[in-house]
């Protein structure tokens, strides 16, 4: 007869227990499996209580790390759809109300969360899984956060400029090899080798899903989304993309960031709207845009000129469009039950412009296809690990990132008169 497993002791520190029971996660994964979920418990040990004062007692980091150790494990056992004693319930319903009271964010695990408030360092990183893909997913997703974090602040500072066209000049180089290196990144995803199918989808993607009724199955939480990326919707726009369903997504899921994130990125729309992004950049050379929609099915011809230059740029991966036709999606196919906004009776006609500005038109154009190359990496690798299967934010999956291919930040340089 094998003697009984010893129950863990925990920290004295209720955050520091937590931390340790998030620790465990990845054994408890494969313990789960094994032996049941008994053993997985008896592993996990009690669970501490973390109250609103302590964690308010606590540093900014501190706060954000033992957030994300509780709220992991709440995924985890409600994955797994554990029956806890009443004393674990207790202390796993205190402790999450408590983090979504002190950061102020709803009581589920966030990609934000996961994605960049998770350590860096190997030795510290909360994962749910001992599966390598699961370390990567993070880092690899990290290292497009922090890129396009890096880039905000040169976008930013391009219409604002005493010359926005130097300062425009100025800035290709840095978001050339930025978009670059993100979009490089992102069709990494795709790799057989790198993000196993098998690890991704049925590994350590369900852990962040939604919230939902056991028995209904309704959803009453929703959970984390690709489109919670505040650092992508902030680039956006600070390029200029401004329409409702980018917009009405934007402030859906705004809820589910940090309040400081939450202030840049409405910091973000209100410059956009006061006149201060690329797309005002590009009226001042062209004229006002009028009633041309920035999302429109009458884009789709635009399609190969937006492929031809996102190739050029090598914004694109080079297989791209033969991954899309392998994997049965068609481009330029309005996506069904999308509305839109009426075609204007008439389109304006551009104002003529000197060299520097054609320069700086070809630098917009160049911008608008680094974006689009990312997002057509981002929906090729939709495709590929999730398939027709609804996002994690409860959208229709890849169908909604395809309606990304209608959509632009400088209608007036593509569209045909």
């Amino acid at each position: 007869m094998q003697p009984s497993r010893p129950v863990p002791t925990p920290p004295a520190d209720p955050a520091a227990a937590w931390a340790s029971v998030s620790m465990h996660l990845p054994r408890a994964h494969g313990l789960h499996a094994t032996q049941g979920m008994a053993a997985t418990l008896g592993l996990l040990g009690p669970l501490p209580t973390l109250a609103a004062a302590e964690l308010a007692a606590m540093d900014d980091r501190g706060r954000l790390e033992a957030g994300l150790d509780v709220f992991m494990v709440e995924a985890f056992l409600r994955r797994h759809r554990a029956v806890l004693s009443s004393q674990d319930r207790g202390a796993l319903e205190t402790s999450t109300t408590a983090v979504a009271e002190v950061l102020d964010i709803p009581p589920i695990l966030t990609y934000p969360l996961y994605i960049r408030e998770n350590p860096s360092a190997p030795e510290r990183q909360r994962r749910f899984t001992p599966l390598a893909a699961e370390a990567r997913f993070i880092r690899m997703h990290r290292l497009i956060e922090d890129e396009m974090d890096r880039l905000l602040p040169v976008l930013t500072a391009v219409p604002v400029a005493f010359d926005p066209l130097g300062a425009l000049e100025a800035a290709m180089p840095a978001l050339r090899a930025g978009f670059r290196l993100i979009n490089r990144t992102m069709a990494g995803f795709r790799s057989p080798t790198r993000m196993p199918h098998h690890d991704f989808f049925v590994g350590f993607r369900p852990y962040y899903d939604s919230r939902k009724d056991p028995e209904t199955q309704q959803v009453i939480l929703e959970g984390p989304s690709g489109l919670q990326s505040a650092a992508y919707r902030m680039l956006a726009m600070r390029i200029g993309y401004r329409d409702a369903s980018f917009d009405r997504w934007t402030d859906r899921l705004m809820r589910h960031q940090l309040p400081a994130t939450r202030a840049a990125l409405r910091s973000a729309r209100a410059d956009r709207d006061d006149g201060r992004s690329l797309l005002a950049l590009c009226e001042s050379l062209v004229g006002p845009l009028g009633d041309l929609p920035p999302l429109h099915p009458r884009y789709a011809p635009q399609l190969p000129r937006l492929f031809a230059a996102a190739r050029a740029g090598a914004y694109v991966s080079p297989d791209i469009e033969a991954s899309f036709a392998r994997l049965n999606l068609v481009l330029g196919a309005w996506p069904s039950g999308a509305a839109h906004a009426p075609w204007p009776d008439a389109v304006p006609i551009p104002r003529p412009v000197d060299a520097s500005g054609e320069r700086a038109l070809t630098h917009l154009r160049e911008i608008e296809a680094m974006i689009f190359g990312f997002q057509m990496e981002h929906a090729a690798t939709a495709a590929d690990q999730i398939g027709t299967e609804h996002g994690t934010g409860g959208t229709s999956g890849v169908e909604f990132l395809l309606l990304a291919t209608f959509r632009r930040a400088f209608p007036l340089l593509w569209v045909d008169l």
